[in-house]
C-alpha cells in the first residue's frame, strides 16, 4: 500500500490564509487595553500559566480568566466586523 503524496496548497489557499493571519494579527493589536499582550501570550507554544501572565501584566492572577474572556470576545465582534462590514 502507497502512502498518499501530501497535497499541495493552491497560490490563492496560500493568499488566503496570510490574509486571515494578518487581519487577525492587526485586529488584535488593535484591541484596548492589555488585551493584545494576553492575546498575543496565550498564542504561545505553551502558553504560560495564569501565574506567569499576572507576574508579566502585573494584574492579578484571579482577573485574567475574565479578562481573557473578555478580550477574545471583543476580538470576535471585530472579527465578525471585518468579515461583514
Amino acid at each position: 500500500m502507497r502512502t498518499p503524496l501530501p497535497s499541495v496548497p493552491s497560490a490563492e489557499d496560500v493568499y488566503l490564509a496570510e490574509h486571515r493571519r494578518r487581519v487577525v494579527r492587526e485586529t488584535v493589536a488593535a484591541l484596548p487595553g492589555r488585551c493584545p499582550q494576553l492575546i498575543a501570550a496565550l498564542a504561545e507554544d505553551p502558553p504560560p500559566t495564569y501565574r506567569e501572565l499576572s507576574e508579566r501584566l502585573g494584574v492579578p492572577r484571579g482577573s485574567i480568566g475574565p479578562t481573557r474572556s473578555r478580550c477574545l470576545a471583543c476580538l470576535r465582534l471585530l472579527l465578525h466586523a471585518e468579515r461583514y462590514p
